[in-house]
């Protein structure tokens, strides 16, 4: 069954958005040690768009943590399928969209238009599931959508911005590396399957 986007009303609260996060930094710092390199890879205006390595749930909260930003998170819309689930992750960030049919989450994609206009910073999990152990293949699709918007009424390049994240584990918790590589452009859509293979490789080294 299709799901619907997102209604126009429905955005990142930010008070919830950071009271969130640092309710998780408190609850994670229990087990987890947090270590960002690369931060002055961060461009120095938005937008951009954070591809990070995605092996895990963990993943979700360390990429908010690891960046002090409001990040939004373009996620499966089978996610946002139960009512108080999908207040929750709207209220947090999420950005519903189904990959394989994005007309069905039009206002959606609009919205994450919309976003970018405001030099805002999304996440997109390029692997667009969970790959753990290794680097799994990257899904060009969503990119070439996104890459279309460039130069369109003004909205600057678009910078795709490689991240490893590696969970080591010690004694008591984990030590959890978060790299952030440097910005990879493209000049439009027909480069999409390119820059998601450039991205592969960096983020397969960011997790070395």
């Amino acid at each position: 069954m299709a799901l619907a986007g997102l209604p126009p009303s429905n955005q990142l609260s930010a008070p919830f958005y950071h009271l969130s996060r640092r309710l998780a930094a408190v609850i994670f710092g229990r087990f987890y040690r947090l270590e960002v390199t690369g931060g002055s890879n961060w461009p120095s205006n938005g937008p951009g768009i954070l591809c990070p390595k995605h092996q895990r749930w963990e993943d979700i909260p360390v990429v908010g943590l690891a960046f002090p930003k409001p990040l939004y998170y373009i996620a499966k819309v089978e996610l946002f399928r139960y009512p108080m689930l999908r207040r929750l992750m709207l209220a947090l960030g999420g950005v519903p969209l189904d990959r394989g049919r994005p007309q069905a989450t039009l206002s959606s994609f609009r919205y994450a238009e919309r976003l970018l206009y405001q030099r805002q910073y999304l996440v997109l999990f390029p692997e667009g599931t969970y790959v753990p152990g290794r680097v799994g293949p990257g899904k060009h699709r969503l990119i070439q959508l996104l890459l279309k918007l460039q130069n369109r009424d003004g909205l600057t390049p678009l910078a795709f911005l490689p991240v490893g994240i590696s969970y080591q584990p010690q004694t008591p918790g984990y030590k959890v590396r978060v790299r952030l590589g440097a910005p990879v452009y493209a000049p439009g859509p027909a480069q999409a399957p390119e820059l998601t293979q450039t991205l592969m490789e960096q983020i397969a080294q960011l997790c070395d």
